[in-house]
């Protein structure tokens, strides 16, 4: 047998499922302001991207209540236009 995993292998076994917080800040920006977004994760810091820079600095501007309804209080938060 073979000690060694393929990479195929490895990643075939693995839960590759997004973090809560991911769906929690969409469906705040959709619940909030009837808009779209986007959110990834890199490095323990979420980053939002919203089409427009109206929408970004509400946003900046609630990013706080965002934080907290979202349960974001242990990791970093970047709000950016996407355009």
């Amino acid at each position: 047998m073979d000690v060694v995993e393929s990479l195929q292998d490895i990643l075939a076994a693995k839960q590759l499922t997004p973090p809560d917080e991911i769906g929690s800040i969409k469906d705040y920006v959709k619940r909030n302001y009837s808009s779209s977004c986007s959110v990834k994760m890199s490095r323990g810091t979420f980053i939002l991207s919203v089409p427009n820079a109206a929408l970004a600095a509400t946003l900046q501007l609630e990013r706080q209540k965002l934080i907290e309804a979202c349960n974001l209080k242990d990791k970093k938060l970047f709000i950016r236009n996407s355009k």
